[in-house]
């Protein structure tokens, strides 16, 4: 503070001093600052040239007293510095730093923590280790005085701490800063004050850093309540049982347990007599088992490539050569398959020792794990393989890996006896919880599995050290799932995928935790994985599939087959209903039988209406009125898996498919770059043939279920000053590339009766800059030939024409036609059952436009739908589109 303190008394000041002696131990001690509040201008800060006049000392940023520090960034390529004098510090000690700012306009700018050595030079973080910067990003919308903290550990080698003010290369933003303090801390401030970085992503089309946001999810015990069947104890998270008695007498009096029950042993014979993993192979990348020619995946067999078979076929029906020297992604692709299913074999046999006795079965899983314990460090060095991964080709595939093999190790534990078991631990499970421990030093989805994994292993050894580092932590497990987790219940990467896929890295956790007894650890987290399980049944569609957004492969539908799988620590009326299913027999119904859960009474096939919401926490919308079901995806939370898809929707009415995102293939497959993240696979305007460059999350302007409309903005669909030249095909770039111009684009759907009504509008942020302005349109259906009193008049044009001066993108459309058309335009489109819905294309104001009709990519391959793109003839900065879709009749 700059205020003085009241002058005290002798008898105070010695009370004082002696309240402080004892407090100062156990709580902070400020270091010396010069200069902390700018009262003396920018005296003892260091403000280099670079900065370009962008940091400055000025009254208006002053919060206290007459002084603070104005940073003024509108560079597009440079950012801003200024830093404070060096703090005496010492290595291993935690330090806080405290201060107040706000954000004017614009954002993209943070406060860093940093260390130096004795000869005041930058101590950079380990990124190998998991350390990461210490920085605190300010939200762009802190437009009032916010007091921010940061906290971190001086690493080895530490003699000085130093405050920077930086902000981030290619963001326009002004801030005030005020008040800094640095002080000495207790470790626990590092995990209570933890980095943004990590936490914080740079966007690779913007440089722009951007936090997680918090998602606040108070009581989610209380979320879909009735939809949870609640326990005696009063939790939705039951404690799980493990009856091996009990499913051998069910086996003794049930001729169809003992039926599946020899199935299961048949196959575990036959699985060992057959498969066995090498130590010269080498884990793939499971997105490259794709046919090269059309993306497509693979069928996987048990059949070794080059050795057992030449060809592989695909979903699509294509045989894709892999004999000898071909394909030799394909090969490894094969063999990360063949890995982790491998390790789910193991737990399968070894649950067959469990129910039999027969040590034959207990001996080959123990061999198993002595074979990967034995050759572990063999792998890692792969022709292909990503660093920090032994067994997989990442470390995504370790996690999944290995999470299996604790599964098979713990029934199988103590017949190994603890020779065997210490040796699988120091030679595989702790080297792989070490692995697992060193990337990922953020929120992601992958960083999710690493630390269940390493709790997984943590448990199976009563490791309380490992299980504290797996769940602590501004990365553990605890934050992952608290900041992944949005308050609407999605996983903020937004694929719907990713809802199932953090339940299967976590389930096998908790059921492990609910078993030994330590349901307390992670009470809080399972409930909140659960309710990721079950949130996507409310915005489903009238199909069972659900929205599409982000690069998902393929369209998810529910429900998920987790309900069933999970039932023992989630029972829900519906994952009841299909475990006791006599064609779904496994052996958790055999050693928990659902039917014995309480609450089995009330098990059902019924799911959750579907209304209205607005999922302001995930940037979904979903409006449902009359005959119309819309999802409208308007802003991403952050650049991973996002695709050029701001704005857009997907839509069904009275149950018919009108238009839905496809998903992508694998990522191996150069459609997905050149595809299917691309705008012209969505329903998106287009500048220049170009959807959104720049995540944004976008502003949801109106929301109005009752009268049918929802409404957004993206202030950033590009960032201004964005030259570097996207990586997809253009000869000659346009000058709306060239320019750096930024753009903004807006959306408003509104299901007025029987017609969705959406209407769009585009504007370059330069008015100097002209573009082609458009959109793209994609329906579940086919255009009906041009009726003769049709304004809209198609002839066909050829594939070369319609890509000319164009992206690679829009060689993946057939069949294209075209029409010239003025003001609007109108085609009738066919669906399924007959359904004909009329679409009346308009540009607000009139003009002149094309409209090109094609046969555009769906999924899997090689479906195809309608494609529409709209493209106006002259140039323009700003345009507005109206598109009406309404039904006009049936046909048969």
């Amino acid at each position: 503070m700059k205020k003085s303190l009241r002058r005290l008394s002798s008898s105070s000041l010695l009370v004082l001093a002696v309240f402080l002696s004892l407090a100062g131990r156990a709580s902070c001690a400020g270091l010396p600052f010069p200069n902390s509040g700018f009262e003396e201008g920018a005296a003892r800060w260091t403000i280099p040239a670079a900065d370009k006049g962008m940091s400055r000392v000025a009254p208006e940023a002053a919060r206290t007293g007459k002084l603070g520090l104005l940073v003024v960034d509108a560079d597009t390529k440079a950012g801003s510095s200024a830093r404070s004098d060096f703090l005496p510090a010492k290595a291993g000690e935690t330090y806080r730093l405290d201060f107040h700012a706000r954000v004017v306009e614009g954002g993209g700018i943070a406060v860093y923590l940093q260390f130096y050595d004795a000869g005041r030079k930058l101590i950079r973080p380990d990124s190998s280790s998991g350390d990461r910067e210490l920085l605190r990003v300010i939200p762009p919308g802190a437009k009032d005085w916010a007091a921010l903290t940061l906290a971190g550990t001086a690493p080895a080698g530490t003699a000085f701490a130093a405050v920077w003010v930086h902000s981030f290369s290619g963001n326009r933003v002004t801030a005030h800063f005020d008040d800094f303090s640095v002080s000495a801390a207790p470790v626990s401030a590092a995990s209570e004050f933890p980095t943004d970085a990590g936490a914080t992503r740079p966007s690779a089309t913007s440089g722009a850093v951007a936090p997680v946001p918090v998602f606040p999810k108070p009581d989610p015990e209380k979320v879909f309540a009735g939809f949870k069947i609640i326990q005696p104890d009063g939790s939705a998270y039951r404690t799980p049982r493990e009856d091996w008695e009990g499913a051998r007498r069910r086996v003794a009096t049930d001729p169809a347990w003992k039926k599946w029950t020899d199935e299961q042993r048949a196959a575990a014979d036959a699985w060992m007599a057959r498969n066995r993993d090498r130590a010269g192979w080498e884990a793939g990348w499971n997105h490259d088992f794709i046919s090269p020619a059309s993306g497509a995946w693979l069928v996987w067999t048990e059949d070794v490539p080059g050795e057992e078979t030449g060809v592989i076929l695909s979903h699509s029906g294509e045989k894709v050569a892999v004999s000898g020297n071909e394909n030799p992604k394909i090969f490894r692709a094969w063999v990360g398959a063949f890995r982790k299913r491998h390790a789910l074999e193991m737990g399968k046999i070894a649950s067959v020792y469990q129910f039999t006795g027969d040590k034959r079965y207990a001996e080959w899983v123990c061999a198993q794990l002595d074979f990967y314990a034995d050759n572990y460090n063999s792998w890692g060095k792969g022709v292909a393989q990503r660093k920090n991964s032994h067994l997989g080709y990442q470390s995504l595939d370790d996690a999944v890996i290995v999470s299996r093999l604790v599964e098979a190790a713990r029934p199988v534990f103590d017949y190994a006896g603890p020779v065997r078991r210490q040796a699988w631990f120091d030679k595989l499970f702790r080297p792989e919880a070490e692995l697992l421990g060193r990337t990922y030093g953020f929120i992601h989805n992958i960083a999710t599995w690493q630390r269940a994994a390493q709790a997984q292993i943590a448990l199976l050894y009563g490791d309380e050290g490992l299980l504290d580092k797996a769940m602590g932590g501004p990365f553990g497990l605890r934050a992952q799932i608290d900041r992944g987790v949005t308050g609407d219940y999605f996983w903020f990467e937004q694929s719907m995928g990713y809802n199932d896929f953090i339940v299967m890295a976590t389930a096998p956790l908790f059921t492990f935790a609910g078993l030994i007894g330590r349901q307390d650890r992670i009470a809080r987290e399972a409930t909140i994985v659960q309710n990721l399980m079950i949130a996507p049944l409310y915005i489903r569609f009238p199909d069972g599939t659900i929205p599409n957004p982000a690069d998902n492969g393929g369209r998810p539908r529910v429900p998920s087959g987790w309900f069933a799988r999970a039932y023992r620590i989630w029972p829900t009326p519906l994952g009841l209903r299909h475990a006791a299913k006599s064609d779904e027999r496994s052996w958790s119904a055999l050693v928990d039988p659902p039917e014995q859960i309480a609450g089995f009474e009330r098990v059902s096939d019924a799911l959750p209406e579907v209304t209205s919401r607005n999922m302001e926490s995930t940037r979904f919308a979903l409006l449902r009125k009359g005959p119309w079901q819309v999802f409208f995806h308007y802003g991403q939370l952050l650049e991973s898996h996002r695709q050029s898809e701001a704005l857009n929707w997907s839509a069904s009415w009275n149950g018919t498919d009108i238009s839905h995102d496809p998903g992508n293939v694998g990522y191996g497959a150069q459609s997905t770059q050149w595809y299917y993240r691309r705008g012209l696979n969505h329903n998106v305007p287009l500048i220049d043939g170009e959807g959104q460059r720049t995540w944004d999350p976008g502003k949801l302007v109106r929301f109005d279920p009752e009268a049918g409309v929802v409404e957004a903005g993206q202030s950033r669909y590009w960032l201004a000053g964005n030259t570097r030249m996207p990586p997809w095909g253009w000869e000659n770039a346009p000058e709306s590339l060239r320019s750096g111009t930024g753009v903004k684009a807006d959306r408003r759907l509104h299901i007025d009766g029987e017609a969705l009504v959406e209407e769009t509008g585009v504007a370059l942020t330069d008015p100097s800059v002209t573009a082609r302005l458009g959109l793209s349109l994609h329906l579940q259906g086919k255009m009906r030939p041009s009726q003769a009193e049709s304004e809209t008049v198609f002839r066909p044009v050829s594939a070369a024409e319609f890509a000319k001066g164009r992206t690679k993108t829009f060689t993946y459309w057939q069949d294209v036609q075209v029409a010239s058309c003025r003001d609007r335009a109108s085609v009738d489109v066919e669906f399924a059952d007959g359904v004909v819905m009329r679409v009346e294309f308009a540009v607000t104001g009139g003009g002149a436009f094309t409209l090109y009709q094609g046969s555009s990519p769906d999924l899997p391959p090689p479906a195809r739908r309608a494609g529409f793109y709209l493209e106006l003839d002259e140039p323009r900065a700003a345009a507005r589109f109206m598109t009406v879709i309404r039904p006009v009749g049936k046909t048969g």
